[in-house]
């Protein structure tokens, strides 16, 4: 497609599945197709340059075109059964699965850029009680209002897990040990805030957390290892609260 027809300017967006790709530059005449097959969009297509484009080229372009859309649709229904995979289908957030990549991919990019990169482990406070007592309806109902919460503390940068139950995982890429217990307070204090109002009972939420900060040449177990070490100190030592895990896997 691209050999057969000079460009300057190259791009496909496809808002449904959130996927903006551009590259070269733009010019001054376009020649741009929506992709639809029966009733579903595949996105569009553009491309761009100085000349215009003449009708043989046009031509040419749309006749490959009709053997783009198919192979596109199967890479988008791909795409769409992997994200999906990766997300869990209480909250919408990413999963474990995709935090297990996602962590390695950022511990890879930190190590090559030298930026720091931490991590928070989260486990929301004596929620098995609250199960038992008033019923897994309500537990989900505060576990999607604690995603709401955080999503709403961290950056647009910092990635959100639910790692599985109650506990959760915030990546924080270019962020060392100040900058992650700062956050990490933060959260702490905004879920200390949250009060479920049920008919019969007010059902007050805290959670624990713990942090740990990338460290030489430790992988991504290790650093979520010590993580989840300072999530129980912080736990055993009345919950509520957040406690960091230095290199040598004490607590500060």
């Amino acid at each position: 497609l691209i050999i057969s027809m000079p460009y300057d300017g190259f791009s496909y967006r496809n808002h449904a599945h959130d996927i903006d790709i551009s590259f070269g530059k733009a010019g001054r005449h376009k020649c741009s197709y929506r992709l639809i097959v029966g009733d579903e969009n595949l996105g569009e297509i553009t491309l761009s340059r100085r000349r215009k484009f003449q009708d043989r080229e046009t031509a040419a372009m749309e006749h490959l075109l009709v053997g783009l859309v198919c192979p596109l649709r199967n890479a988008l229904t791909y795409l769409s059964a992997v994200r999906a995979a990766q997300k869990d289908p209480l909250t919408g957030i990413n999963n474990r699965a995709a935090m297990d990549s996602s962590l390695a991919r950022e511990i890879e990019m930190a190590r090559r850029h030298r930026m720091p990169l931490s991590l928070i482990v989260m486990d929301l406070d004596k929620f098995k009680t609250i199960n038992d007592t008033y019923g897994h309806a309500t537990g989900d109902e505060i576990i999607k209002t604690f995603t709401k919460v955080v999503n709403g503390i961290i950056r647009k940068t910092d990635m959100l897990f639910r790692y599985g139950g109650e506990e959760f995982v915030v990546i924080m890429s270019n962020t060392g040990r100040d900058g992650s217990m700062l956050l990490a307070e933060r959260i702490r204090r905004g879920i200390e805030k949250l009060e479920v109002l049920l008919p019969q009972a007010r059902i007050p939420v805290t959670v624990s957390l713990g942090v740990a900060s990338l460290n030489g040449k430790e992988d991504g177990k290790s650093l979520f290892e010590r993580a989840d070490q300072a999530l129980y100190q912080a736990k055993t030592s009345g919950r509520n609260c957040v406690c960091l895990g230095d290199p040598a896997g004490t607590y500060a």
